[in-house]
């Protein structure tokens, strides 16, 4: 039993230790942020574009019936 609450204590300890701090941190929080705006914005591109697709291939699809 003691050597779970050693075990606990230095885990603890460690991770406070090892816990990025200060700018780098920042740095890694800030590096996130713009790689989260740049997929967003290519997942709003590439939504677009597959909708695009799907009303051309309609349009298409509907003209095609027409003319049959």
């Amino acid at each position: 039993m003691i050597d779970y609450i050693i075990g606990i204590i230095i885990g603890f300890t460690a991770c406070l230790v090892l816990r990025p701090q200060g700018k780098d941190e920042q740095e890694q929080q800030r590096i996130y942020n713009e790689r989260y705006e740049k997929y967003q914005e290519e997942i709003k591109y590439y939504k677009s574009l597959c909708k695009w697709h799907v009303n051309q291939r309609n349009q298409n699809g509907n003209k095609e019936n027409q003319s049959s």
